[in-house]
């Protein structure tokens, strides 16, 4: 690794900074399993300095170690991919789809085929999320959200006092927006049905689950669904992209809460392994260095070889939807794990094989096989408000390998 390239990650930070495009970040890059730059910069909260051991909101970050999760269970023959959900939740072997005419007006029809675990992992299951009303161009979007919404779904980053269990029977009487296999839709609600499903093969709940088959034997002693109280002083503040102005209620999108309050409830009884975890950048670091080890780490093995594979694969061949059309992100999902985007995409990641996956508030990791290397950006402004930002510096990390 070049020290001077890396250098260049100062500079653009301190200029992201003092456009206030972000407060406060930690940056993390590693080459061969050896951490070669990881250093803290501007503020976590006010009068508060950002400290490479702060504690972020990782939110979608959240979805990676859920998949890891189905796949232990893979690996140990207990689910198929292929298995239909209602194999486990038998609500949904009765689930419908929506469909709407020209005219706006609803029919509920049974679906071609079951919703599998493959389908869920892929987000091509049908379902999607509240938030999402009336952001997309098709009628569904103004229907399908609703009922969640109407109905108490919870799929956004709240924290009432509920439980996967309780959530996931109001979801299996919600229609969905397409039949399974057809359309992508990013869905909370797709993991967090994986959540339970892992919560019912195993006999744990979500939290036990996670903290004895993935954070005690990575040593990931710094990641919780719900941070202890005495280390509330640790946790990053989050900053409304482009001011410095800390997030107060929600963001301004859709119908759901989505904002930072979550960490703070006094109801710690859903684990939402869609968007619930909190931890440090080093902690999630040994959990990207371990898939990029193919599912091992300093001799513990996590998951199989086979396992990450699938996960860092294309899954939904060139299957799309109006998010992506419409937005032009122009990648292709694998299984929780991210991102294989091209050369000119808003997404490039250095390289044929790098794979990703970015939080709600502006986190994001990259593994890139090829060159051997894991990057860790944490910052805090809502709705991946320093992506462009992130990029950048994800572009000079990879700069700095010349050998």
């Amino acid at each position: 690794m070049s020290s001077e390239y890396l250098a260049n990650i100062d500079r653009l930070v301190e200029g992201h900074m003092d456009e206030d495009a972000y407060q406060g970040m930690v940056v993390l890059v590693a080459r061969h399993g050896k951490v070669c730059y990881f250093k803290a910069f501007g503020k976590a909260d006010d009068d508060v300095p950002m400290q490479t051991d702060s504690i972020f909101r990782l939110a979608s970050m959240s979805k990676v170690p859920t998949a890891v999760a189905v796949m232990q269970l893979w690996d140990q023959g207990l689910i198929s991919l292929s298995d239909p959900i209602s194999k486990f939740i038998p609500a949904f072997a009765d689930v419908k789809v929506a469909e709407l005419n020209n005219w706006g007006e609803v029919k509920l029809v049974t679906p071609k085929r079951e919703i599998t675990i493959h389908h869920l992992l892929s987000m091509t299951a049908g379902m999607t999320n509240s938030w999402w009303y009336d952001l997309f161009t098709p009628q569904n979007y103004r229907v399908v959200p609703k009922l969640y919404a109407e109905a108490g779904l919870m799929d956004d980053l709240n924290a009432p006092p509920i439980t996967l269990e309780s959530n996931i029977d109001i979801l299996a009487k919600m229609p969905l927006m397409s039949h399974p296999g057809e359309a992508f839709d990013y869905s909370n609600n797709s993991v967090d049905t994986l959540c339970r499903l892992v919560e019912i093969v195993s006999g744990m709940d979500y939290d036990t689950y996670l903290r004895k088959n993935i954070f005690e034997p990575l040593g990931m002693n710094e990641t919780w669904f719900f941070p202890p109280k005495d280390q509330w002083d640790r946790i990053a503040a989050v900053y409304w992209a482009g001011r410095d102005e800390k997030q107060v209620g929600t963001a301004p999108l859709g119908m759901g809460n989505l904002g930072p309050d979550y960490t703070f409830s006094e109801h710690r009884t859903y684990f939402s392994g869609a968007g619930g975890l909190h931890g440090t950048a080093s902690d999630y670091f040994r959990f990207a260095q371990m898939l990029l080890n193919k599912g091992e780490l300093d001799g513990v093995r996590i998951v199989s070889r086979a396992a990450v594979e699938q996960m860092t694969s294309n899954q939904i061949g060139d299957l799309t939807n109006w998010q992506l059309t419409q937005n032009k992100w122009g990648y292709q999902v694998d299984l929780q794990e991210g991102v294989n985007a091209p050369p000119g995409s808003i997404h490039y990641l250095g390289g044929k094989g790098a794979y990703s996956w970015q939080g709600f508030f502006s986190t994001k990791f990259v593994n890139n096989p090829e060159r051997d290397t894991v990057i860790l950006t944490m910052s805090t402004p809502g709705f991946d408000g320093a992506l462009p930002q992130n990029l950048r510096i994800i572009a000079a990390a990879n700069a700095a390998v010349i050998d």
